[in-house]
């Protein structure tokens, strides 16, 4: 019996679950847990652990599909699997969306914490939602990940559609299973679900148009990030140094440039720092001060000693990516 093991990572929302669920012949295991931060404005719940899912091709041959978390605050399961399961594994399957406001980040995330592991195994790019937002193209994904030096295919895809996932697994396995019924097990999943109405828009939200990878921060984002438990305040710089919006005054706001305009500056002048993209610091009312940084763009969020400047992160990531 040939057993192999394929890996499905990506930001949340992207369709991991989703995907497992529809090409798994048995029952799904996931560890889905309802959210109540910003994710909640795209889905009802989020994955913790994993999910798992197995796919039978023939009596020979089998396919075990394990999904990790898109959350990075779950980052301690992405290095349990990238350990002990993808290991071995016959390869990758990176889910992106492409009606997140930055999918191009997103790709350069996740290679580069899954470096590890996509380094030695076959990986291929699965866009899902381009039928929502054409950019950005399959040429420009092919551009991005020959200026990362990753092989890989790319093909967007609906992940509720059995047969654009059953195309997936074919790539990653192709070289390394001897299954080559294919083609009928793609034309019986198309008349498995001859028939089924896909809505084209499953969330109900906005799409922006696609403005490549520079950072904006919208009144959206503010607001979001204003409504979360335990912020106090903020501002944002543009790359000019000059203020977008700030709910902070006196000292704090002081404090905030001053933070900004050094980071931004370090991160231009000094090779050693890399890109720094989040630094928090404690001030004098013992409040948490985390200052984000994007291609010479700054935003301070401030928020109390008790709440979790790890959950802040997530949000502004979060709120960006949505907002």
């Amino acid at each position: 019996m040939e057993n192999h093991k394929v890996l499905f990572i990506g930001p949340v929302g992207s369709g991991k679950t989703t995907a497992i669920r529809s090409i798994s012949d048995i029952d799904c295991l996931d560890t889905e847990a309802q959210v109540s931060d910003v994710t909640g404005r795209r889905k009802q719940t989020t994955t913790v652990a994993m999910d798992y899912g197995r796919l039978t091709l023939s009596e020979a041959s089998r396919v075990h599909l394990y999904g990790t978390p898109g959350q990075a605050r779950f980052r301690f399961m992405w290095e349990l699997l990238s350990e002990e399961i993808a290991k071995d594994c016959a390869g990758v399957v990176m889910m992106i969306d492409n009606t997140r406001n930055y999918p191009m980040r997103d790709l350069k995330y996740y290679a580069r914490e899954f470096a590890n592991v996509i380094s030695d195994k076959r990986l291929v790019v699965a866009v899902t939602r381009s039928d929502l937002r054409a950019r950005p193209s399959q040429d420009e994904y092919y551009d991005l990940l020959k200026e990362l030096g990753k092989e890989a295919s790319v093909c967007f895809i609906d992940g509720r559609r059995k047969s654009d996932l059953l195309g997936l697994v074919e790539l990653i396995l192709e070289g390394q299973s001897d299954y080559n019924e294919w083609s009928t097990l793609k034309r019986m999943a198309e008349a498995e679900q001859k028939g089924l109405q896909f809505s084209s828009d499953d969330t109900g939200l906005e799409i922006d148009d696609y403005h490549g990878e520079q950072v904006v921060i919208k009144e959206s984002v503010v607001n979001g990030l204003l409504k979360i438990e335990g912020v106090e305040g903020l501002a944002a710089t543009d790359i000019n140094g000059d203020l977008i919006t700030s709910s902070l005054e006196g000292s704090q706001l002081e404090n905030f440039i001053a933070l900004a305009s050094g980071i931004v500056q370090d991160q231009g002048e000094n090779s050693a720092l890399g890109q720094v993209n989040n630094v928090v610091f404690r001030d004098r009312s013992e409040n948490n001060l985390s200052v984000f940084v994007w291609e010479g763009m700054a935003l301070g969020v401030v928020s109390s000693r008790k709440t979790s400047t790890r959950m802040i992160r997530q949000q502004v990531n979060d709120l960006l990516q949505w907002g």
